[in-house]
């Protein structure tokens, strides 16, 4: 049962009311398929029972041919297929409220795909909630809980982890750091055996080639990159958040054979840059707290993540030099990855560590920019890419007999980003959402983080 005060208020007389009006017409819209960087002008696009039904030349439909569709009058905007956010975080059974808020801040923004990246047992019935239209949300892929170096002990935990989490129904295995060589051989011989993919972090005892040559199926955050640039690690020196105490040992001329390595095995990349400049930068963590968008969480969220920065900045080996250093590694890393071809997934990961849910998918967006891909690369790291990634032909595009998830936006996102921030309106599944009922969401969840606040 989800019982959430979010709900309530939608149910009662919010966007969801709307699921009852099956069909829709976008008048004079500019169209991004993502098939190609070619914007469609001046077309209607309409959308029947939650998939796009099909799209004509404005001045070929008539007046007559809009009866019966709820009209939403494009004037020139832009209308594209959702976003997606694959480093997302989902909060437990025991923050059900929260929870419901985090996916609506994600389709205010326009995500209308997660990929949950450290799941519960809630969250499969969460996802199944979301699925039927019972609360609005995006569409939701989630891992089981973690295997890592806690949870499992032995090969034997791990291959048990995996058969009981394909069993229930999870749709990929979360690793995370900890993880022996014969643990991580052991769940991915019974990930083969059970039809699961496995995605994550790469444990030091694995390392990025042996992740490699074991297909998994995504790598997030770079994990282990850094360390496969360095010959030889001494004993004595601790690698650090994600390497960056090897920064000034790695040998960049090992760059070009790890990507290709990792094209050749196919094996998916999840940067999340825009985590790691906030954790990394010597800004301090009480101007990251002033962005507008942290009143939109829970005030002790926001006061974790300033201790928790505090302690790092003030860390006698932080260094602001070695901190700018690493991050023009990684982002070298991630040119050089997209210029061997290796695809790459749009993730920011989030709500983590001043990523508030939705509103940190631009600078994300921002970060591939800066690592060479062109705005419409970029924009595919988080649409078509991501149905090919999870092998779905239902979404990631804007064309017929597609599921109707779209982003309508005031301005060209090929030409700039920025209208991304805050669209005119959202559809998800066939239910839309106009910027009024968008603001609405959002006011209600910032006033009651307001009364929260000490």
């Amino acid at each position: 049962m989800i019982r959430t005060a979010l709900l309530v208020f939608l149910l009662a007389g919010g966007a969801l009311a709307q699921a009852a009006d099956k069909a829709w017409v976008f008048t004079n819209v500019n169209v991004l398929t993502m098939d190609s960087e070619t914007v469609l002008e001046d077309k209607h696009v309409f959308v029947r029972e939650g998939r796009i039904e099909r799209m004509i030349d404005a001045a070929a439909v008539s007046g007559q041919a809009l009866e019966g569709y709820r009209v939403v009058s494009g004037q020139g905007a832009y209308l594209m297929p959702g976003l997606a956010e694959m480093h997302a975080h989902i909060p437990g059974h025991s923050q059900q409220d929260f929870a419901a808020d985090v996916l609506f801040m994600y389709i205010a923004h326009g995500v209308t795909t997660i990929r949950g990246m450290l799941g519960e047992p809630w969250h499969l019935e969460l996802r199944e909630a979301v699925a039927r239209g019972e609360l609005p949300g995006p569409r939701i892929y989630t891992s089981g809980p973690s295997l890592n170096g806690n949870s499992v002990r032995s090969p034997e935990d791990g291959a048990r982890m995996v058969a009981e989490q394909a069993a229930a129904g999870y749709d990929f295995l979360k690793l995370h750091p900890g993880l022996s060589r014969e643990a991580f051989d052991a769940i991915v011989a019974a990930a083969d055996v059970h039809g699961i993919e496995f995605s994550g972090h790469v444990s030091s005892a694995v390392g990025v080639p042996r992740a490699l040559a074991a297909r998994q199926s995504a790598i997030d955050h770079l994990d282990g990159y850094v360390d496969a640039l360095v010959p030889r690690i001494p004993p004595e020196v601790s690698p650090g958040f994600f390497g960056i105490n090897l920064v000034d040992m790695v040998d960049e001329s090992r760059i070009p054979g790890l990507v290709r390595a990792t094209r050749q095995q196919g094996v998916w990349n999840v940067p999340t840059e825009t985590i790691m400049i906030n954790g990394l930068s010597p800004q301090p963590p009480e101007q990251l707290a002033a962005r507008p968008e942290m009143a939109y969480l829970p005030p002790e969220l926001v006061e974790r993540w300033v201790a928790a920065k505090q302690r790092f900045l003030g860390d006698p080996n932080y260094s602001p030099e070695r901190a700018e250093r690493f991050l023009a590694l990684r982002r070298e890393i991630t040119a050089q990855l997209h210029a061997e071809g290796v695809d790459l997934l749009l993730g920011s990961d989030s709500p983590q560590f001043f990523n508030a849910p939705g509103f940190s998918i631009v600078p994300e967006l921002e970060t591939l920019r800066a690592a060479g891909l062109s705005r419409f690369e970029a924009l595919q790291a988080g649409t078509v890419n991501v149905a090919r990634f999870f092998g779905s032909d239902e979404f990631g595009r804007l064309a017929e007999g597609q599921v109707a998830d779209l982003m309508l936006v005031s301005g060209n996102p090929l030409e700039d980003f920025e209208p991304l921030r805050r669209p005119t309106g959202v559809m998800v599944r066939g239910v839309w959402f106009d910027r009024a009922s968008l603001d609405e969401g959002l006011e209600r969840i910032r006033a009651r983080q307001a009364e929260a606040a000490p």
